[in-house]
């Protein structure tokens, strides 16, 4: 697993997940979320809901999917601190359909 071609491959990806993290971290700021710190090592973001849009972000992510096509995950799969104004993001997917998810997540967005 060590062998410099692994670990080559490793570093690689782990250079295309940053990319994807930090693309998707700058739209979701822009749209208001709320990500007070960049993750390090995981391949999500766990995001605040914008201000004055819902208390309940399991309502808010089955709606994000039905309108949107948007799938996250509410906050109450992951704890019970704020679960109800949190939303995940996975960010696994490659840059164009993070960027498709994000403007249809704004325009989502603006409708309400």
């Amino acid at each position: 697993a060590f062998a410099p071609g692994t670990l080559a491959i490793l570093e690689e990806r782990r250079a295309i997940f940053r990319q994807r993290r930090d693309r998707l971290l700058a739209s979701l700021c822009d749209l208001g979320f709320r990500i007070p710190r960049r993750p390090q090592g995981a391949f999500y973001l766990y995001a605040g809901l914008p201000d004055g849009l819902t208390q309940d972000a399991s309502s808010f992510a089955a709606q994000l999917l039905e309108d949107a096509g948007v799938a996250v995950t509410p906050g109450c799969d992951f704890g019970h601190h704020g679960a109800e104004r949190h939303v995940r993001f996975a960010y696994t997917r490659d840059l164009d359909a993070l960027d498709l998810a994000c403007q249809r997540l704004g325009d989502h967005l603006t409708r309400l």
